[in-house]
This record gives structure tokens, C-alpha cells and sequence, in this order.
């Protein structure tokens, strides 16, 4: 080679540290990678002796082998694997640097793995056995362990989660890892055990010096982390358990041929005297530790078929034979053994991370702690609690301390407590404790109860060391929130112990699994925070600690008892009534604990109610107490059936105990909205959560209905409450709908009667406020007419949505009463985008919720009325102002700008929605046979005479709304998903009327199409556009067979030849083939690629030619070209359009997206 090459490309090495010459050199470094021959990156790494020299060559000889691989042949790709060989194992294997030596090693597994194919399983199996003999030969330990090393590349560079990049489709990368995993994983298994076992007892006397061990074990790692493609249990919990700590622990599910492997007599003896030796307490974090930890870890994680079938319960037993230790326990057991003297005694355990933690950070103390912690996950995950408490015989630990569970209750205990006493102090520098104690809680998660499969059955061991946990972790909620009382930062407001959903979701599991003892603990504890509060203030003392203890242990009682509901009735979890049950059978002195529980929680309801506006009864804690008692009432209050004896008889139907907690409830809403202004958020809970668990059940609408507080707060509605009405908007509109709701069932005499008089005092200041367009103007100018009106229309909003059979009929007649006053006030704030979007939203609510009830002459009255909103609309230009703000909105994620254009869509998708051919049936029968029947009924929704033409009106609104779309404003997630379920009903039902819209509206419609087929990865939104186009194209396509003029002048080509259907086509097919979009959109694009097909079929041919040109792989870019070949022939025979054409179109089209990505799509 050239030395001014060897030169320019060290100087190049050099330039890149130099931030004045970087970018030459980068651009220097990237041509000679275009450039270079496999020839000259050699020469380099055999000529230079400077490490970035070495390593920028070592780059570019990989790009140059694998990028051109076909180029450089068979002999050369050889003759550089066994020049990497070399250099790794004879030249490399004592050099220092571990950088350039693991450049070397990946090289030549990628290079393995390239040509892995193209070589027989013979000669697969000889290249993986030649590394091992090329480093037995030379005899060093520093060859033996650079010749595990790259075995354990090897094993990387297959695995599809650490596979490197090369230019192989997904199909060949599949087809690699399953060679692999068939052929040769087991025999790497057997060669990384021997090696290990055999380097283990020198590595544990210190005297492996060369890490012939540390990599051993890392080969073993890589293997165990394999996913295996037959692995056992089930699909449908391992997508439920995604995303949780268990499901990230270590998993290993091999198959069953490597039991024998895997469950050495032994025990794994060997790993245990070598983690005995390298992890002591006072050891130095080294290599060979981290390996140790990591290989215990992953055999924790152990499960599956290797175990064999489970055995019968008592088979061995009813065959006169002895019982035997299964192989799943005796792995556990001697996974345990191996990880107990880690951890035992558990204070001393501790002590040492802690002392490691803040005086010896390279000690790894508690690097070993949490590394047992998480075996402990992931062996809690395969054995649960049942597993653990088997083993402890074996362990020797006595049972009357709870053996094996006892221990964990211990460290976990004694981990939370070093969490609660050192937050914020040197200790907590690097958070190993809260890693730790997330890993236990999480773990004992896994013991006792399963949050996807529900309770799982314990034993009073397990129930016992539960209820300690839970115990322990109640001492370190309230010690936490104790300290955060007394803080003296003006940025800290109270509130941060109350963790997140997720971890009181998981701590309440622990609670449910030892229920007998963990409810009567908390029902404790909540009295004497709340009596200690009583006692603070009756003194003068600061009340801030008990405050906050009260909101940390409140939210912690109401997630133990009950769940939340989210859009469900909830019912009592069973680990609670499972503990009723038992209280009432042994007959405890303490009583049935839930029914204590929920005493207590109502206890705090009261306290907050008689100490109102007071510090006793703080924002805060009113806030918490609200949410809880929500979530308490949603599940006991009224309950009708499924609680235990005790708490029917205490809160369920028909009892005294049930009817005073809805009142005092309802009191507690009343008070809360009328003594707490400004606490916008309690409002939102009182209202949006407190209420509607009240009216949950039909036995609380009745309580409720019957209390004076009640009827108070429905006066103050009545009448137009000054108080009320300073309420947020949002506030206001939920207590409506909750007001309504409860009339619906609670007074079904007096319905009628009772919703006018709610909405009276709304409807009369509405017909004030809009009297005249002078009034209207005058009103909206003021911030304070400008909340006022809000208000009024949230209320009206909340009626409507409220609005069930008896009360429809005054609902609807308060909202005829005030339609003009609406126009009026539409027309008059056309500088107001909030009061439009309101006004907007209230049409949509009103046509969605009562047009199944209206009469033909009201149903005309609607939409005449909503047709005159869209023309002021229109005549104010008003959508002019979204759009020329919709970049800001985008940059600053706001809605408030678009919001009037979404309203405006939702309108008009509701009229296509409603049961308006209901009411033209009614006409008829009306009018009888001799009446004037409907002209043009049926699919264009009319009815005759005075009937409604619901089509007419949808299209003065989408003259007005497609005009003013842009591309920026389809970006928001909710205005696109209405735009275009809206048009694909148009397109499906009027699609003659939609190819005769102006050709500006047309083509403007035509991008909004394009757009949601390229430009979305909402399922929703994907099916509508599809949906959509699929018409367009059928429509076109029948007109045209029928000489029709289809889209006409709509549909001409454009200077490349291409007609608006065809661009259409082949945004699809780039969506299908270069998008994200999932099997799902396959399905809903061939509808809409068949008839677009047919209607322009070059650009079919053009379409699939071009994604054709891009494939890289020879054989998938055969079998793609096969696959679009059988596409286009399914086209030309299916011009009919008929079902069954159309499914044999939609697999072949499925197939051809399949091929076609595998050989597009490379890595």
C-alpha cells in the first residue's frame, strides 16, 4: 500500500480531536470507507500501531466486507475472517486495549453472521469449533479467553435484541437466529459451563488473572439472554405483564433438552463457591463480580418446559411412593443458597451497602445488594410464594420465624427503613435503596398477589411476612410525609409522598394479601392521625405533620380497599371479603376490618365537613379525603350485592348506615363548592369523581334525592347562586349533568318539573344576555360577561349531556326557549374563539342527544338552527383565524385556537349521526297513505315538505370547513380523527354529491386524504381514510363501467400523467410498505387500493417498480417481485368489485406488503 495513504489516513485519525479540523477529517475518514479496498484496511491495521488508527480502520474494513459483500467474494470474505481470527486471538489476546480488541471480535462475528447462510450446517459448525481450536493451539489463557470472547460476539450478533447493523432483511436476520438457536446454542452452552467450571476455582483464588472466567461467564450471560423462539407460557399474560418491573427481571425459558444442562446435580456448587469467594462483604467490585451477579440473575429467572411437567398433587404419595423435590424446587433451593449468605443477617446485609454506598463507591457493597434483590424478583415471578415457603425446610431456617419469607419480610423491612431515615443525605447519593426497596415491593407483588392474574393463595407464613412489609412500608409513607410537613422550601406545596397510581397499586396488593391484619392496622393508624390532629389544634400547635400524615395514609386506605372503577361498577376485591369472612367465622373481637376501615375513612368525612373552611380541613386534605371517599363510595356505598354480612348491613341498600354516608357526602359536595372558592381542583374532584360514585347505584340516586343538602344545592342552581356561578366552567357542567342524572331516576313523578326549575335561572340570564345583538356585544366585552356567558353554556352543556327519557322533553324546551339568544350571541363574538367553540359543542351535544326523540317539526327547528350557526360562521370568516395560528398551536401544544373548526366538525358529523330517518317515518305515518311523502328520503335523509335535509346541511358545512384545513391543523390528533370519520360517512353515502364539489374544495380534500394516509399511526384514523378513499375510487369506477362521468374534470392528470386517484394510490403504497402501519392497515387499505388500482392501473405497474428498485437482497427481491406480480393479476380479475374478488385481492395484497417490506426494510 501507498504510504501518502497510510499518512493521510493517520493524519485524518488525528483530525478528529481537533474541533478547528473535525469536519475534513470526518468527510476524509467517509470517503476512504466508499473507496477503500478489504486490501488496504488490512495494510493499515498491520502497519499502524496507533490505537485510532487501528480502530478507524477496523470500521471501514467492516463497512467495506459487509456493504459489499457480493463485490468482494467468497475467497476474500475468508481470507478476512481468518485475518480477524488471528488478530483477535494470537496478536490482540494480551493487548490492553479492550476497546480495539472488542471492535476485532464484533467484526468478525458480523462477518460470520453474513455469510452464515450461504454455507452448509457442516461448515457453520466447523467455523464456530475453529475458534476454539485456533485459541486451544496457541496455549495461552489470554487465547482462551479472547476465543470466548468472541463466541460471545457470535452469540450477540445473532440474537435479534443485539444484532448489528448489515444490510439483511429482517427475514434473513430470523433466519440466522433460529439456525442458531436449533443447531449449535446448546453445544455453546456446554462449551461456556466447561469452560467456566473449570476457570472457577483458580478465578475464585484470585489466580485468573488472564479473565479466562469473567469471560466464560459473560458467554454464559449472552446465552441466557437469549429469547427463545419456543418459549413456554402463555401470549396473553406476557402482553399484560409488559411494562412491569416483574416482566423486566430476568426470564429464561429454554427449551427442555437443556435440563440436564441447566439442573446439574450439583446445584450449581461451583457458581456458589465462586460467589462465596468474589462477593464477600468487604470485596472490591471487579469484573468477575459483575459477571457473577449478572449469570445469578438470569438462573433466578429460570422457568418453563426445562422443569418438565408439573407433578400431580399427591400422584408419588397415592403410589405408596416417598415425596421428591421437584427439579423447580430444588433450582430454587439452590438459588437461594447461593444468594442467602448475601443477605442474611439483614441488618448486617444493610449496614454494609450503606457503609459501601457513602464511604467505598468502587466496593460495589450495594451493587450486590440490589443485584440480589432483583434475582429475587425474578425467582418470585417463576416460584411465587408457594415455591419460597417449600424451600425453607431444605434451608433449615425454622418455620416459627417464618423461614424463607420471614428473611425476605426482614430485608425488605430493613431496606425501607434505611429509604424513610436517609432521604437526602451522602447515603442516598447513588439511590440504591430505592432501587432496592422498589425491587422487594415489586417482588413481593410476585409472592402473594399477581395484579394481572389476581389473588393468588397464601399461607398464614406468607400473610404474616406480607402484612410486615406492608407495615413497614405504612412507618416509611408517614415518616416521609412528616418530613416533607416541616420543609421549608416556598416550592414545595406537600403532596410528594403521595406516590403515583402504579406504587399504591402495588402496595395495595400487599395490603389485600394479608387484609386480616394490614386493615385493622391502617384503620389504627388513620384514627390516631386524625386524633393527633385534634389534639395539634386544640394546643395551638402547627398541624401541618398530622395534615400531611392524614393525606398519605387516607389515599393508601381507600387504594387497599377498593379499586378504581374507571367507567365500571367496582366490586369488593376478594382478598378483602376473604378476610370478612374470616373475622366473622373466628369471631374476632375487632370486627369485620373492612367495615372498620371504612368507618374510619367516613370518620375523616365528617371531620372535614364540621371543620369546613378551617385549617383542620385544609385544601388539601379536603382534596385527598374527596377523591378517597370517591373511590371508597364507588365500590361499598349502596352496594346491592357481593360485600360481606357486615358491610351490607353497615353501607349497603336499604340500610341507615349507607343513607347517612350518602348524605353526609352530599353534604361534603355542597360544602366543598361553596366554602373553597378558587380550589379549582378540589371542585373538579367533588364534582367529576365525589358525585358521580354517589349516583353510582339507583339506591344512592334515591338517598341522595331525599337529602336536605340536596335539595339546598339544587335551589342554589335554580336560582342562579352568584357563589356558583364563579365555579370553572368545567365544574359547572359536570354538577349539571349530575343534577339531571339524578332527576332521571330519583323523582320520575316530578322530572319535568324539576329539571326547569335547575335550568330556569341558566335559560332566563341566557335570553338576557343574547335579547339583542347590542346586549350580546355589550355583554361578551367584559371579562366578567365573557364568564359569565361560559358558565351559562357549560351549564346548558351539562343539561343536555345529563338528559335521559323523562327529562328530555323540559331539557329540550329550556334549550328551544334560548336558541335565538344563542344566534344572537354567535353572531355578536366573533372575537371570541372560546364562547364560538362552546356554542359549537352545545349544537353537536344537542343533535346527538336528543334527535332520537324530536318530532319532525322540532327536528326541522334543529337543523334550520344549526345551518344558521354555519352561516354566520362562515360570513365571519371565523376558521380564517385557526388557520393562520395553527404553526403556534403546534409549537405550543394549545387548542383553544383550533378547537371552533374541531367543534364545527363534530357538529356536523352528529347531524350525519342522528336518527333523523326515525322522524320521517313518523311524518308518514302522520300524514297517513294520502299525505306527500318524503321527496328524495331514504339515503339522502330528508323528509318531505317541512322535512330535514340533513345531506344539504353537512354540505354548507364542508364548503366552509375543508377550505380552511391545513396540513398543520390535521397534526392535532382530535380534530383528525373527527375530519375523517366524518368524510368517509359523506364519501360512503353521498359520494355523487362529493364529486361534484367545486374543484377547490375537491382538491383541498384530496391532500387532507393524502395526508391521512402517510402521516398518522392512529388505527381510527388510518381505517376512516381508507374508508374514504375506498369509496371515492368505487364511485369512479362503477361510473366509468356505466359511462358515467365518474369524478370528471375532478380526476384529470396532472403534467406527470398521474391522476389525483393515482398520486392518491401511491401514497398508500408507500404508507403500506415504508410506514409503521401495522397488519391492521393492510386489511383497511385493500378496500381502497383495489378500486384506485383500477382506476388508474399504470400507476400500479409504476408504483410497485419503484419499491421493486430498492431492494437490496437478491432472493427477497425475487420473492417480492413474485408477490406484486400475483398483486397486479388479482387486479385485472377483480374489475367487478364482488366480495369475493375483493378477499382474494386483500391476501395477495397482504403477502406483497410482507415481501416487500422483508426487502426493503434491512438491518
Amino acid at each position: 500500500m501507498d504510504a501518502s495513504v497510510l499518512q493521510a489516513f493517520s493524519e485524518a485519525c488525528i483530525g478528529l480531536h481537533n474541533p478547528a479540523t473535525r469536519a475534513q477529517a470526518e468527510a476524509a475518514l467517509l470517503d476512504f470507507r466508499r473507496t477503500a479496498s478489504v486490501e488496504a484496511c488490512v495494510a493499515i491495521l498491520q502497519q499502524s500501531a496507533d490505537e485510532a488508527v487501528q480502530f478507524q480502520a477496523m470500521l471501514a474494513l467492516r463497512e467495506v466486507v459487509l456493504g459489499r459483500w457480493a463485490v468482494v467474494g467468497p475467497q476474500a470474505q475468508q481470507a478476512t475472517l481468518q485475518f480477524l481470527l488471528h488478530t483477535a486471538l494470537a496478536q490482540l489476546a494480551a493487548d490492553p486495549r479492550r476497546l480495539l480488541r472488542t471492535q476485532v471480535t464484533a467484526t468478525a462475528a458480523a462477518i460470520i453472521k453474513r455469510g452464515w447462510l450461504d454455507t452448509s450446517p457442516a461448515d457453520r459448525g466447523a467455523q464456530l469449533t475453529a475458534i476454539h481450536s485456533q485459541a486451544s493451539r496457541l496455549g495461552t489463557a489470554e487465547a482462551r479467553r479472547a476465543g470466548l470472547e468472541l463466541l460471545a460476539a457470535v452469540v450477540e450478533e445473532f440474537s435479534p435484541h443485539t444484532a448489528s447493523q448489515m444490510g439483511l432483511s429482517w427475514e434473513l436476520h430470523e433466519q440466522c437466529r433460529q439456525s442458531l438457536e436449533e443447531g449449535y446454542l446448546h453445544g455453546l452452552l456446554l462449551h461456556a459451563l466447561a469452560c467456566a467450571r473449570e476457570a472457577a476455582p483458580a478465578a475464585a483464588a484470585g489466580g485468573d488473572g488472564a479473565g479466562v472466567c469473567v469471560a466464560a461467564l459473560r458467554l454464559l450471560s449472552a446465552i441466557f439472554g437469549w429469547s427463545f423462539s419456543k418459549a413456554g407460557g402463555s401470549g396473553v399474560w406476557r402482553l399484560l405483564d409488559s411494562g412491569r418491573p416483574a416482566a423486566e427481571a430476568a426470564s429464561l425459558r429454554p427449551p427442555a433438552a437443556w435440563a440436564e444442562a441447566l439442573l446439574p446435580p450439583d446445584g450449581w456448587a461451583w457458581l456458589a463457591q465462586l460467589a462465596h469467594a468474589v462477593c464477600q462483604p468487604q470485596a472490591a467490585e471487579t469484573p468477575l463480580s459483575l459477571a457473577v451477579l449478572r449469570v445469578v440473575e438470569q438462573l433466578c429467572g429460570l422457568n418453563g418446559e426445562v422443569f418438565g411437567p408439573p407433578d400431580a398433587p399427591g400422584g408419588r404419595a397415592a403410589l405408596g411412593l416417598a415425596a421428591q423435590p421437584s427439579p423447580r424446587g430444588a433450582h430454587l433451593l439452590s438459588m437461594l443458597r447461593l444468594l442467602l449468605p448475601w443477605l442474611a443477617p439483614a441488618t448486617a446485609a444493610v449496614d454494609v451497602a450503606r457503609w459501601s454506598a457513602a464511604h467505598a463507591p468502587h466496593n460495589g457493597g450495594e451493587e450486590r445488594l440490589v443485584s440480589a434483590c432483583r434475582a429475587l424478583l425474578a425467582a418470585a415471578a417463576v416460584h411465587r410464594s408457594a415455591g419460597f415457603e417449600a424451600a425453607s425446610s431444605g434451608l433449615g431456617l425454622d418455620p416459627a420465624s417464618g423461614g424463607v419469607l420471614g428473611l425476605l419480610s426482614e430485608l425488605t423491612t430493613a431496606v425501607l427503613a434505611v429509604s424513610a431515615g436517609a432521604a437526602g443525605s451522602a447515603s442516598d447519593l447513588e439511590d440504591w435503596d430505592a432501587q432496592a426497596a422498589e425491587l422487594l415491593l415489586e417482588m413481593w407483588v410476585e409472592l402473594v398477589a399477581d395484579p394481572c392474574r389476581g389473588p393468588l393463595g397464601s399461607s398464614q407464613a406468607a400473610v404474616q411476612a406480607a402484612a410486615a412489609v406492608f407495615a413497614a412500608v405504612t412507618e416509611k409513607g408517614l415518616k416521609q410525609a412528616a418530613a416533607e410537613a416541616l420543609e421549608d422550601d416556598e416550592e414545595v406545596e406537600g403532596g410528594e409522598s403521595l406516590q403515583s397510581e402504579e406504587w399504591l397499586a402495588k402496595v395495595a396488593a400487599l395490603g389485600r394479601a394479608s387484609a386480616s391484619l394490614s386493615l385493622p392496622l391502617l384503620a389504627e393508624r388513620l384514627q390516631g392521625c386524625l386524633a393527633a390532629l385534634q389534639r395539634c389544634l386544640q394546643s395551638g400547635g402547627d398541624p401541618s405533620v398530622p395534615l400531611e400524615q392524614l393525606c398519605w395514609l387516607t389515599s393508601m386506605c381507600a387504594h387497599v380497599l377498593a379499586d378504581d372503577g374507571d367507567g365500571e361498577t367496582p366490586l369488593p376485591p376478594l382478598p378483602i371479603l376473604q378476610a370478612c369472612e374470616a373475622a366473622a367465622a373466628g369471631g374476632a373481637g375487632g370486627g369485620d376490618p373492612a367495615e372498620r376501615l371504612s368507618s374510619g375513612l367516613l370518620a375523616l368525612g365528617s371531620h372535614c365537613l364540621s371543620n369546613a373552611g378551617q385549617v383542620a380541613a385544609s385544601p388539601r386534605l379536603m382534596e385527598v379525603a374527596a377523591a378517597s371517599l370517591a373511590r371508597w363510595a364507588d365500590t361499598y356505598l349502596m352496594l346491592e350485592e357481593g360485600g360481606s354480612p357486615a358491610l351490607q348491613a353497615a353501607f349497603g341498600a336499604g340500610s341507615a348506615g349507607g343513607v347517612q354516608a350518602a348524605q353526609m357526602l352530599v353534604s361534603l359536595v355542597v360544602c366543598v363548592l361553596t366554602s373553597y372558592p378558587g380550589e379549582r381542583a378540589l371542585h373538579d374532584v367533588v364534582c367529576a369523581r365525589l358525585l358521580s360514585a354517589l349516583l353510582r347505584r339507583g339506591a344512592g340516586r334515591a338517598a341522595l334525592v331525599e337529602a336536605p343538602a340536596w335539595h339546598a344545592l339544587c335551589d342554589a342552581v335554580g336560582r342562579g347562586d352568584a357563589g356558583l356561578l364563579q365555579l370553572e366552567a368545567k365544574v359547572q357542567r359536570r354538577l349539571l349533568q349530575s343534577l339531571l342524572s339524578a332527576a332521571s331516576e330519583g323523582w320520575q313523578g316530578g322530572a319535568g318539573s324539576w329539571t326547569g326549575h335547575l335550568l330556569e335561572s341558566t335559560a332566563a340570564q341566557l335570553r338576557q344576555l343574547g335579547a339583542s345583538e347590542a346586549a350580546a356585544r355589550a355583554a361578551l366585552q367584559r371579562a366578567d360577561g365573557l364568564h359569565l356567558v361560559g358558565s351559562l353554556l357549560e351549564r346548558l352543556r351539562g343539561a343536555v349531556r345529563g338528559t335521559a327519557p323523562p327529562t328530555q322533553a323540559a331539557v329540550f324546551q329550556q334549550f328551544t326557549s334560548v336558541a335565538p339568544a344563542l344566534a344572537a350571541l354567535f353572531d355578536a363574538c366573533c372575537t371570541q374563539p372560546a364562547a364560538v367553540t362552546l356554542i359549537l359543542k352545545l349544537a353537536g351535544e344537542v343533535v346527538e342527544y336528543h334527535a332520537a326523540y324530536l318530532s319532525p317539526a322540532d327536528a326541522q327547528a334543529l337543523c334550520s338552527w344549526a345551518l344558521r350557526l354555519l352561516q354566520l360562521y362562515s360570513a365571519h370568516n371565523l376558521g380564517q383565524v385557526s388557520v393562520s395560528a395553527s404553526k403556534a398551536l403546534a409549537a405550543e401544544a394549545l387548542a383553544e385556537r383550533y378547537q371552533d373548526i374541531r367543534a364545527l366538525v363534530k357538529l356536523l358529523t352528529k347531524l350525519t349521526q342522528g336518527d333523523w330517518q326515525q322522524q320521517q317515518q313518523q311524518q308518514q305515518d302522520w300524514q297517513g297513505p294520502n299525505g306527500s311523502a318524503a321527496a328524495g328520503g331514504g339515503a339522502d335523509g330528508q323528509a318531505g315538505g317541512e322535512g330535514v335535509d340533513v345531506a344539504q346541511i353537512v354540505f354548507a358545512g364542508l364548503d366552509i370547513v375543508v377550505p380552511l384545513l391545513s396540513l398543520d391543523l390535521l397534526k392535532f390528533p382530535k380534530l383528525c380523527r373527527s375530519y375523517f370519520a366524518l368524510l368517509a360517512h359523506m364519501l360512503e353515502v353521498y359520494p355523487e354529491r362529493m364529486a361534484a364539489l367545486p374543484p377547490r374544495v375537491f382538491q383541498t380534500l384530496l391532500s387532507t386524504l393524502q395526508f391521512g394516509v402517510g402521516a398518522t399511526g392512529d388505527d381510527e384514523v388510518t381505517q376512516a381514510v381508507f374508508e374514504a378513499a375506498a369509496a371515492l375510487a368505487r364511485f369512479h369506477v362503477q361510473e366509468a363501467a356505466a359511462e358515467g362521468p365518474g369524478l370528471g374534470a375532478n380526476n384529470a392528470p396532472g403534467p406527470d400523467g398521474t391522476t389525483p386517484l393515482g398520486s392518491l394510490l401511491l401514497a398508500s403504497l408507500q404508507h403500506l410498505v415504508h410506514g409503521d402501519a401495522g397488519l391492521e392497515a393492510v386489511d383497511y387499505a385493500a378496500e381502497a387500493v383495489l378500486p384506485l388500482a383500477l382506476a388508474d392501473p399504470p400507476v400500479l405497474q409504476r408504483a410497485g417498480e419503484a419499491l421493486l428498485a430498492a431492494c437490496a437482497d437478491g432472493a427477497a427481491k425475487a420473492s417480492a417481485q413474485a408477490a406484486f406480480s400475483e398483486l397486479v393479476a388479482q387486479v385485472g380479475a377483480a374489475a367487478s368489485l364482488d366480495r369475493p374478488s375483493r378477499r382474494a385481492f386483500a391476501k395477495a395484497l397482504s403477502k406483497a406488503v410482507v415481501d416487500m417490506r422483508g426487502a426493503v426494510y434491512v438491518r
